[in-house]
């Protein structure tokens, strides 16, 4: 996978940030962490999707951890929401491990589910659909099975427009020892 991709964040918790670029990954969580609270969730009809097989997509789903990406860079809503009002950085990163796929998310609302409609892809097809007030977030996401971590390489750092010239000087020195091919960029160079 050759696709640059963005993981938005805030540098509140700055430990979680030097593990992303120090051990190379991010992190996998389970769908009912995530801040959608529809994620995870699907129609069906009463007769159409019998108990034994909503039993198997409630297990599947909680199987399944999920890495959240956005496809772009330059997201003034994403760097509000996910990166702290401009204070955070945008982490370009490529999927490292081959047996690792990358999901696009649908924005088509919540899927509807029949017992015909089941397969081994269903948890997965469902956790693919959000709202489309969700949009904005150009997403890709990586599943694993309960592995809390996916293995990526880090291309880019951008940091944000309203981070302050400490936390950008402390943040270059940090790349420039753990891996100067990082490549650290301004957002106001980008948007």
């Amino acid at each position: 996978m050759n696709e640059l991709l963005y993981k938005y964040r805030s540098l509140d918790n700055f430990k979680n940030f030097v593990d992303i670029i120090l051990k190379n990954r991010l992190y996998a969580a389970r769908y009912k962490d995530l801040n959608d609270p529809m994620e995870g969730q699907y129609y069906y009809r009463h007769g159409e999707l019998n108990h034994s097989v909503r039993e198997k997509i409630r297990n599947e789903k909680g199987e399944l951890r999920i890495c959240s990406l956005s496809k772009v860079r330059n997201n003034e809503l994403m760097w509000s929401h996910y990166a702290n009002g401009q204070t955070g950085v945008a982490i370009g990163v490529r999927i490292s491990d081959p047996n690792y796929t990358t999901e696009n998310v649908l924005y088509n609302g919540i899927t509807y589910v029949r017992d015909q409609d089941y397969n081994d892809q269903t948890a997965r097809q469902i956790l693919c659909h959000k709202l489309d007030v969700w949009a904005y977030e150009e997403e890709k996401r990586i599943f694993t099975m309960n592995e809390q971590y996916v293995k990526i390489s880090v291309h880019e750092i951008i940091t944000g427009r309203r981070m302050n010239t400490r936390d950008i000087s402390l943040i270059t020195e940090l790349i420039e020892k753990i891996n100067p091919n990082i490549e650290i960029i301004r957002a106001d160079d980008i948007m």
